[in-house]
């Protein structure tokens, strides 16, 4: 029974980017930014109850620092029911480029959480060999088809704890393709839940070892954080390019209930643009 003295609330769901310098805010700092957006776009968003009320807003997981999006999405609550389309125009005008929000449309308020319903993520990596190193599809098939064919579980450091990354479990597909002047672009489908997740960056730190001849994080540790010590690879990109609900191996939804259009300018679109060049 709902209790009359309770507002009526909307759930408005946004669909970001977060691209350029953006990339480098932390969660922290991407939580006060977009919730400064809310504010300057003049929307009448809820407030929780309490000593220290604060806005009813819930975002997808984090994303590790420097690690760009273009599939980011929050869920905010109003106090009334505004147009869609109006309220992401809103936004859009308060929004810095790199954050400028894509989509926008209600969904049900008993629907659960975006952190709990989202169960896989896809990233793009674009990752820059050496020239002294030579690395051809071959190889790279052999590096990471052997770690799942053999349930590989890659040790890494994360803070002054150790864990394991269990690439069979949290690495569905998998496709790479190697392109000009040493540049790799791989593109990896991940499981997420309360279990974990599966971190882009270790994947590259560990591809990097392998290419030495080494045993990921056995030979050399790997840590998740911070700056990867790496000798084969001199630069690399990670973008997360969709999150969606996987409901069995036939079916999937996306938080919006369609794919989102990457926006010009991210590794995504550079891909996807490249790709149809090439046909």
């Amino acid at each position: 029974m709902t209790n009359a003295s309770e507002p009526t609330l909307f759930r408005l769901r946004v669909a970001y980017p977060k691209l350029g310098r953006l990339k480098y805010l932390g969660h922290l700092e991407l939580i006060h930014t977009v919730e400064q957006i809310v504010r300057r776009a003049k929307l009448p968003y809820a407030v929780t109850q309490g000593f220290s009320p604060h806005m009813r807003i819930a975002y997808t997981s984090a994303l590790p620092v420097g690690t760009s999006s273009t599939a980011e999405y929050f869920d905010v609550y109003l106090t009334e029911l505004i147009p869609a389309e109006d309220a992401l125009a809103r936004l859009q005008a308060a929004a810095p480029v790199d954050l400028r929000p894509i989509d926008a449309a209600y969904v049900e308020l008993r629907r659960p959480a975006l952190t709990a319903e989202i169960n896989e993520v896809r990233y793009l990596l674009e990752v820059f060999v050496r020239p002294e190193f030579d690395v051809t599809d071959e190889a790279l098939s052999q590096i990471v088809f052997g770690w799942y064919d053999q349930g590989a579980q890659i040790p890494f450091h994360r803070g002054k704890k150790t864990k394991t990354l269990d690439v069979r479990r949290l690495l569905k597909a998998e496709s790479h393709e190697v392109l000009t002047d040493g540049c790799v672009r791989i593109e990896l489908c991940t499981r997420c839940d309360n279990e974990g997740s599966l971190r882009p960056e270790i994947i590259v730190a560990a591809l990097d070892q392998a290419l030495r001849g080494l045993e990921p994080g056995v030979d050399e540790e790997i840590v998740s954080t911070g700056i990867q010590k790496l000798m084969t690879i001199s630069s690399y990109n990670v973008e997360r390019c969709s999150q969606r609900i996987r409901i069995d191996d036939a079916s999937e939804v996306h938080p919006l209930g369609h794919e989102l259009e990457a926006p010009e300018g991210s590794l995504t679109a550079r891909s996807a643009a490249e790709a149809l060049s090439n046909l």
